[in-house]
C-alpha cells in the first residue's frame, strides 16, 4: 500500500484535491465532496486533517457502519508512520452487505434483485456508492433516470394549464355566492394553497405505505417492483438521475389522484385543488434533489431537513418518511429519535 507523509496529506486541502485521514489510511474524497450526506460545508475545514476521532464520536457527527464502508472506497494509501499490519478489517466488516455474492453490478438490476429473497430488505438498506444499471436495453435505461430540472419543465406548464380551468369552471362553482372576479381569484389562491399542504399529507403516506411496504421474501415480482419504484433510491442514494421520478411514472399518479379529485368534487374545486398538490409534488421532488447534493448553511431550515433527510437513510429508514416537511411523522410517531 502506497504511503504519505503528514506533510503530503496537507497539502491536499482543497476542493480540487481533498485528502483526508483515518486510522492512519489515507483517502481521496475530492469525489466525494459534492456527494457527502452532511453537505461539502462539513468537509471544507477538514481537508488535509486526520478525522479519525470526529468519524469515532457520534456527539460531533455521528458515522454508521454504512459510512465507513464507503469511505473504503477513496482509500489511497496510509500514513508513512503507520504500520503495515493495521487492521484494516475493522473498516471492512461490512463490506457492502455481501455485495459481490449476492448481485452482480455489471449486469441490469431489475433482473436479479427478485433472486434475494429473504435477503433482499438488508441488502436494499445497506447504501452503496457506485454505479446502477437498471434494464438492459439502452433506450429502456435512458429513460429510467431523470435528471431534477426535468420536473419544473414536464410538470410546471401542467399546474399553470389545471390553474387556468380550475380558475374559469370555479367562477360557475361559486358564482351563487361570490360575483366579482376578485373574491373567485382569492378562492382559488386559498384552494391552491389547501391543495400545496395536502400534498404533504399525501407524500407522507406514498412514502411510508407504498415505497416503504415490506415485499413478501417468497415474491420475486413485489420484491423488483419494490426495488423499481423505490428500493434502488435507497441502494444508491448518491445516484442523481435516480433521485426523481421520470415523468411517466409520475403520470401514472398524477391521472389517478386527478381521476378522484373530478369524480367527487365540482369541477372548477377538484381542479384548483389538483393544481396546487401537482405543485407541491414539484417543490417536493425539487426539495429531494436538494437534500442529497446541495449544501444548505448551517442553522437553516435546508440544514435541518438535510441532517432529517440523512437518518432516514443512513441509521433507521422506518423514521423520518418526511422529505419536503417533517411536520407528519410527528403525530403518526414516526420521528427519528435524534430528532424527538
Amino acid at each position: 500500500m502506497e504511503s504519505y507523509s503528514v506533510e503530503e496529506v496537507r497539502q491536499h486541502n482543497s476542493e480540487e484535491s481533498a485528502w483526508l485521514v483515518n486510522k492512519g489510511r489515507v483517502f481521496d474524497v475530492t469525489e466525494f465532496v459534492s456527494r457527502h450526506p452532511g453537505g461539502r460545508n462539513v468537509l471544507l475545514p477538514k481537508f488535509g486533517n486526520d478525522v479519525t476521532e470526529i468519524m469515532q464520536d457520534p456527539q460531533i457527527h455521528k458515522h454508521t457502519a454504512f459510512a465507513h464502508n464507503m469511505m473504503n472506497k477513496y482509500c489511497i494509501g496510509r500514513l508513512d508512520s503507520q504500520s503495515e499490519t493495521h487492521d484494516e478489517d475493522e473498516d471492512l466488516n461490512m463490506e457492502g452487505y455481501k455485495e459481490n455474492e449476492l448481485v452482480d453490478w455489471s449486469k441490469p438490476m431489475v433482473a436479479q434483485v427478485g433472486k434475494l429473497g429473504a435477503e433482499y430488505m438488508k441488502w436494499v438498506h445497506s447504501p452503496v456508492n457506485r454505479p446502477l444499471r437498471l434494464f438492459g436495453p439502452e433506450i429502456i435505461e435512458f429513460f429510467s433516470k431523470t435528471p431534477w430540472y426535468m420536473v419544473p419543465i414536464v410538470w410546471l406548464p401542467v399546474v399553470l394549464y389545471i390553474s387556468t380551468i380550475g380558475l374559469t369552471h370555479l367562477a360557475d362553482d361559486v358564482t351563487s355566492f361570490l360575483t366579482n372576479a376578485y373574491s373567485i381569484f382569492v378562492v382559488f389562491v386559498c384552494l391552491f394553497l389547501f391543495g400545496t399542504f395536502l400534498w404533504t399529507l399525501v407524500e407522507y403516506i406514498l412514502h411510508r405505505y407504498l415505497f416503504h411496504i415490506t415485499p413478501p421474501d417468497d415474491s420475486p415480482f413485489w420484491i423488483t417492483f419494490h426495488f423499481f419504484i423505490h428500493g434502488q433510491h435507497h441502494k444508491v442514494p448518491f445516484d442523481s438521475g435516480r433521485l426523481v421520478f421520470p415523468p411517466v411514472a409520475a403520470s401514472v399518479f398524477a391521472a389517478a389522484f386527478y381521476a378522484l379529485f373530478v369524480s367527487v368534487l365540482p369541477y372548477g374545486i377538484a381542479n384548483a385543488l389538483f393544481a396546487g398538490g401537482l405543485f407541491g409534488y414539484i417543490m417536493y421532488d425539487c426539495i429531494h434533489y436538494y437534500l442529497h447534493h446541495g449544501s444548505p448553511n448551517h442553522g437553516s431550515y435546508f440544514h435541518e431537513l438535510k441532517s432529517y433527510h440523512v437518518a432516514h437513510h443512513f441509521e433507521d429508514p422506518m423514521k423520518g418518511y418526511g422529505i419536503s416537511t417533517k411536520i407528519w411523522d410527528f403525530p403518526f410517531k414516526t420521528t427519528p429519535i435524534k430528532f424527538e
